[in-house]
């Protein structure tokens, strides 16, 4: 993870020269989950607690023994290891994570003292609803500039033979391999939406979150996912149809354990109504400032 932080460092655009990144995990005895992003003297670090990475490998291992999930990547458990899999889905949302850790350093989402010096980004706060409108446009632009980190490596880069190898997948031509990897790393993001995903938030705070709502993540994901695709002539549009994003939600939800919450239904019939597509395009009206503004 390390080497590919100074890989990453090295390839900012703009000639911007930044602090060494340094990640780590962090011992907690309370079993808080939770991510940070800060500065030290010459460094940068991201931290992730080992509780958050516990239930990253949970999701993982749920995510491979879910039928569903065979059936969605169309792999058969005779012909893949199980092993193989579940490594593969715990390194995206893994990846996922401190390159979206990452993101809020480079793209100056940490406030900074009058020497410059970033605070400290913590990724989950006591209350949800601490953050804002300026605080979720931030999370969307973490997250997708996350999403095409690892697209960019995993389906198209460096790291996309030795995944295919490990699922024994090696010989697939490159639509179906490029099909396979974006269905894999989308799932692995969906379950781990879904498990940060609180449940105890009403609709009328639904502004004051800190993150927005996981459709809302899922939705921008896929926009970035097929942007990336048409940058990198992957698959085509129709490929990110409702019907295969509904499917792999599913799963996601699913792999998370549990019928789904009563807020989250409320959540979901306000972003359908017509405040809620009031409050969808002022959510991207800031995520727009947001991204010029990098």
């Amino acid at each position: 993870m390390n080497r590919a932080l100074e890989v990453g460092r090295a390839n900012e655009p703009g000639g911007v020269k930044r602090p060494p990144f340094h990640f780590d995990y962090i011992e907690v005895n309370d079993g808080t989950k939770n991510a940070h992003a800060f500065q030290y003297e010459d460094f940068s670090f991201i931290a992730v607690t080992l509780p958050l990475i516990e239930l990253l490998w949970t999701l993982s291992e749920k995510l491979t023994a879910s039928p569903l999930v065979l059936q969605l990547l169309q792999l058969s458990s005779r012909e893949v290891r199980p092993d193989a899999l579940r490594a593969l889905l715990f390194q995206f949302q893994l990846s996922f994570l401190v390159s979206h850790e990452y993101t809020h350093d480079v793209h100056q989402h940490c406030e900074r003292d009058k020497s410059g010096m970033a605070g400290v980004w913590t990724e989950f706060v006591e209350s949800e609803i601490a953050g804002g409108m300026e605080s979720q446009a931030q999370e969307l632009d973490a997250d997708g500039y996350a999403i095409f980190l690892a697209l960019a490596h995993y389906v198209r880069g460096a790291g996309r033979q030795s995944l295919l190898k490990q699922l024994g997948m090696q010989d697939l031509t490159t639509y179906e391999g490029d099909e396979l990897l974006l269905m894999c790393f989308l799932l692995a993001l969906m379950a781990f939406f879904c498990a940060i995903w609180p449940d105890d938030v009403k609709v009328d705070s639904i502004r004051q979150l800190r993150h927005p709502p996981a459709p809302v993540r899922i939705e921008y994901a896929r926009r970035v996912a097929k942007m990336w695709c048409t940058q990198y002539k992957s698959v085509p549009e129709s490929w990110f149809s409702d019907e295969r994003f509904q499917a792999l939600f599913r799963a996601g939800l699913e792999a998370f354990g549990g019928a789904t919450r009563q807020s989250w239904d409320a959540q979901v019939m306000f972003l359908q109504s017509e405040e809620g597509t009031r409050y969808d395009q002022q959510l991207f009206d800031h995520f727009e400032v947001v991204r010029k503004s990098e």
